[in-house]
């Protein structure tokens, strides 16, 4: 994982295309319309993952995906599609084509695109554009914002990560778009990462709880608790 992942600065560079425009960017959102059905039948506690390397793993078996699904057992996870270096512009190169079924689609991809220090209207731009996406196919979506980094990048500047979640952070206010806020998560420096970039288990299991929490606010009526973890707090 560490190898292929995005920072690392071999990969994760994509093919540098962004929305030239989007709505949600430019403007405060109008309300999300609400009562529309998502397309798939009884799928309303369902949740697909979007992201790179911080989303696909955390260097053991139990990846955020199936932490989330133990922290949550009311939600279904029904895909994730997280791939470590997916920039957000490769990830909006395709996401109009990729087929989705679930009612909440989470997106934490666009950190490796911050480090790169990509032009910002661009990158808010293309949040907006798949923000619109998933509205328009009935789904709600749901930004992490970003993890926390120490750096040094092979590549980019880790300084660059907090003016772009803070940029994200307002887009999804004005957007009326569910923020996990990561940032806002606890962060113990290096001794929190597997190396200078990616979540380790205990900072990773933080993140996903907080993503929990977030999808209690938007989902309650799934927002059933792992029994054994309840025990535990």
């Amino acid at each position: 994982m560490l190898t292929a992942c995005g920072g690392g600065g071999d990969d994760g560079g994509g093919d540098g295309q962004y929305a030239s425009t989007g709505s949600y960017a430019q403007e405060p959102a109008k309300p999300a319309q609400e009562g529309k059905a998502v397309p798939v039948a009884g799928q309303a506690c369902t949740v697909e993952l979007y992201g790179d390397s911080i989303m696909a793993g955390n260097g053991t078996s139990e990846t955020p995906a199936r932490t989330l699904q133990r922290l949550r057992p009311g939600l279904q996870i029904v895909a994730d599609h997280s791939v470590p270096g997916t920039t957000l512009s490769m990830l909006y190169s395709k996401f109009a084509d990729d087929p989705r079924m679930a009612r909440y689609v989470v997106i934490e991809n666009g950190v490796i695109d911050a480090w790169q220090g990509v032009p910002l209207q661009p990158f808010l731009n293309t949040y907006s554009v798949l923000i619109e996406k998933l509205r328009s196919e009935g789904r709600v979506p749901v930004l992490t914002g970003f993890s926390r980094q120490t750096g040094p990048i092979k590549g980019g500047d880790v300084l660059l990560r907090d003016g772009f979640d803070a940029a994200v952070g307002g887009l999804a206010a004005a957007s009326g778009v569910a923020f996990a806020n990561w940032g806002d998560v606890p962060f113990n420096g290096s001794s929190d990462l597997l190396d200078t970039v990616h979540p380790n288990k205990a900072y990773s299991d933080r993140l996903v709880e907080q993503l929990a929490l977030t999808l209690d606010k938007v989902a309650p009526e799934c927002a059933s608790v792992d029994s054994s973890r309840a025990r535990e707090s």
